[in-house]
């Protein structure tokens, strides 16, 4: 057996290994949500502002709440595989449309993001190296060890408060019109 087809192997043995660990995933968060206090149509009620009883046992059995929970769990499982993830009321859109239209903007960042952070790495790596144990190469250290330690929503606020804000380098809302990123 040659090396392309083992390598082949092992990956659609990892692959098909992973389709319990998804599943898993999708009914844990089912029951999640189904043990938070209320359902989907209290909220619906309370953004509505006062919604009678009559009417909010009406959306129940719009959305199958008053369905039994394995009913429930089994249509919730059917509409994943077949990536119908519902309707956002606040968005007036399909859910999966809104991952569509949110993917480009995500991976843009992301990519970004991880272009910076290796550059800076490369970067500061080769300038401590080059000034090895002297007060330099400390200062790279702390550098890192700071960044390293601080928190990943902490550091985004910073860069939010400094860079959009205080500088006000790049616009700060990515719609349909503004195509911006760092």
């Amino acid at each position: 057996m040659n090396r392309s087809s083992k390598i082949i192997r092992y990956v659609s043995r990892r692959l098909i290994q992973g389709i319990p660990i998804i599943l898993a995933i999708v009914v844990l968060n089912f029951f999640l949500l189904n043990l938070a206090e209320g359902d989907a149509v209290d909220v619906l009620a309370g953004e509505a502002g006062s919604a009678t009883p009559e009417y909010m046992e009406e959306m129940r059995k719009k959305f199958g709440l008053d369905k039994p929970l394995p009913v429930q769990l089994a249509v919730y499982l059917k509409n994943v595989l077949q990536l119908d993830l519902g309707y956002s009321f606040r968005h007036d859109m399909q859910v999966t449309e809104l991952i569509i239209d949110r993917f480009w903007p995500t991976l843009i960042l992301m990519v970004s993001t991880i272009l910076l952070a290796v550059g800076f790495g490369v970067l500061l790596g080769l300038f401590a190296a080059i000034n090895l144990n002297t007060w330099k190469d400390s200062m790279v250290s702390v550098f890192a060890l700071i960044t390293y330690a601080t928190p990943l929503f902490l550091g985004g606020v910073n860069d939010d408060y400094f860079i959009l804000n205080k500088k006000r380098l790049v616009p700060h809302q990515w719609n349909g019109k503004q195509r911006h990123v760092l």
